[in-house]
């Protein structure tokens, strides 16, 4: 913290030594120094509290705060002898010229990070693919997780597990992480305040709770660490980092996440980045990690690529946000967004996290996810999404036509527990036999889970709901026959030739549907009469013959090839 205080005030001292020459008297002198002193003092306190940064655009721009600060402090105290043309330009314009100077390149180089946005842009590592390629939902495969709030919620209902539960509190995130190839949520604990942190003296551990388990409860895990974002002084995580690490500068808003490795020992982690030179401007291509030991406080700076296996999010969620954003935004530069706003696409922030949602992939990822809007317009269209990968920080965008958006998504969902006043949370688009579906999480007023909602992304009239993802994934598939939309095939789907005896028969003639079933089969079936005319006479006991894409036992859109061989 002294090497930063010298830093921010290295303009302030050269002043002193310029002006210090040419007092009248040694009492001028000494009251000079006095105020040098005093200063440095706020500037060590604000460094020490505020933590500013260390990139050469904020020094430059400090020293000409607070240099300037000085020297008129200095000009009202007392005057300096300059009869000499030589003496009267060291004490005096030198002085205001270097303020001056620091403050031109500091505003220079302020108004180039800004308007040169188009490096930070090429930065990013991007594979745009079709919506066509999006992950798609798979049975009983897919993991859901459990949205955030709900955690949250849970783990506050289980603070008195803590010893000293007096002391402490549940931190407002939580991390998601896979633990010996189990998606988990760890939940961080934080001191009630700083005499709280002085009686407890550690952390006694974290909460962790099953991601994707829906009636998941969150166990206590007994491992007491002293760094922590809401301690003080020299136990502060932030601080710490920053002493730790002065050559890196910490990327995004948001505070460093605590992970655990394979034996449950906690440890904290930052994304960090080097700046251009004179610039802010940020090169994701070489973005680094710092991994803090949240009981030694040793720490250790790793490159994207070699991250320890245990360390799911070397990308925090905070970084993600912001990666989308300049994504979005600065793809023909910096004037863009405000003249043509050309190819421009804004991200809709409905995640729980900064504004994304964390996934768990079936592959053992985490990803970060958000869909984009269109700027243009205030419609509820969707121009894609974005994945990001957690650990390498590459974003996948999948592009989309004719989908409405996330915030469109929730609005349908809420409408429809209106009367309870739920709402829907965390919404995520995948491909359900082949259909681009919003699925959402509904909660109530507590953040309790009351079901799960499946919404067609390209046909909001078409939904399913249920208690359960599977429940409401079963739901929404039979919304799919009903409404007549063909699905394309899914991985999971099979196209059978079948041959049987009709047993059951309804005829839903205001959606010009007939429905059946075969004997000895549960599996309903669906004819669409415009394709099919005769399909009205259908009657219990005829002999058919049909084609049929089934899933999982049940029969996805309509029947093809349909004939009734009891019709003449």
């Amino acid at each position: 913290m002294l090497a930063m205080t010298l830093m921010y005030s290295s303009l302030a001292i050269i002043i002193f030594i310029c002006r210090a020459l040419f007092w009248e008297n040694k009492k001028q002198l000494l009251a000079s120094l006095v105020l040098l002193l005093l200063e440095m003092l706020v500037v060590f306190t604000l460094v020490y509290f505020l933590l500013p940064s260390r990139n050469l655009l904020s020094l430059l721009l400090g020293n000409a705060v607070w240099g300037g600060i000085y020297l008129m402090l200095t000009s009202i105290s007392g005057k300096v002898t300059a009869d000499q043309q030589v003496k009267n330009w060291v004490a005096t314009t030198l002085p205001a010229s270097l303020v001056a100077l620091s403050l031109l390149i500091a505003a220079g180089g302020e108004l180039h990070s800004i308007l040169s946005v188009k490096p930070t842009y090429n930065s990013i590592a991007v594979k745009q693919v079709s919506s066509k390629q999006a992950p798609t939902f798979k049975r009983g495969e897919t993991p859901i997780a459990l949205a955030p709030k709900t955690v949250l919620n849970r783990v506050r209902k289980s603070v008195s597990d803590l010893p000293n539960s007096q002391y402490f509190k549940i931190a407002g995130t939580v991390q998601a992480q896979y633990l010996h190839g189990k998606a988990v949520y760890i939940v961080p604990v934080e001191y009630q305040g700083f005499f709280a942190m002085l009686k407890a003296k550690t952390i006694p551990g974290y909460f962790m709770i099953d991601a994707t388990s829906q009636n998941a409860t969150p166990k206590f895990i007994h491992k007491p660490y002293k760094y922590t974002t809401s301690a003080y002084f020299g136990r502060d995580t932030e601080r710490k980092l920053y002493r730790n690490n002065p050559q890196w500068l910490k990327l995004g808003d948001g505070g460093a996440q605590l992970e655990i490795d394979n034996d449950g020992n906690p440890y904290w982690v930052e994304t960090v980045y080097k700046s251009a030179f004179l610039s802010h401007r940020i090169n994701y291509q070489k973005l680094r990690v710092i991994v803090m030991n949240a009981v030694t406080g040793t720490t250790k700076t790793y490159k994207l690529s070699n991250l320890p296996k245990f360390v799911d999010e070397g990308i925090t969620s905070d970084v993600a946000a912001e990666l989308n954003n300049n994504y979005g935004s600065y793809q023909h530069g910096f004037w863009n967004q405000f003249l043509g706003k050309t190819d421009m696409k804004e991200p809709t922030n409905n995640g729980p996290e900064d504004g994304v949602t964390s996934i768990f992939n079936a592959n053992g990822t985490i990803s970060y996810f958000t869909d984009f809007t269109n700027p243009n317009t205030k419609s509820d269209s969707a121009l894609g999404y974005s994945m990001i990968n957690a650990r390498t920080g590459q974003l996948t965008y999948y592009k989309a036509n004719g989908i409405m958006d996330s915030s469109g998504g929730k609005s349908n969902a809420n409408q429809n527990y209106k009367a309870q006043q739920w709402t829907a949370n965390m919404p995520i688009l995948y491909n359900i036999d082949g259909r681009p579906t919003w699925i959402m999480t509904i909660l109530d007023k507590t953040h309790a889970i009351r079901g799960y909602y499946y919404l067609d992304a390209e046909d909001q009239s078409i939904y399913g709901t249920g208690t359960s993802p599977i429940s409401a994934l079963d739901d929404f598939r039979q919304a799919l026959v009903n409404s007549g939309t063909k699905a394309a095939n899914t991985p999971d789907s099979k196209l059978k030739q079948l041959t049987g005896t009709i047993d059951r028969v309804a005829i839903v003639s205001n959606k010009n549907k007939v429905m059946f079933t075969l004997q000895n089969s549960p599996v309903v079936y669906t004819i669409d009469t415009d394709d099919f005319a005769k399909a009205n006479l259908l009657r219990s006991g005829d002999h058919v013959s049909f084609k049929a894409n089934l899933v999982n036992g049940q029969s996805i859109g309509n029947v093809s090839q349909f004939t009734n061989h009891d019709l003449k």
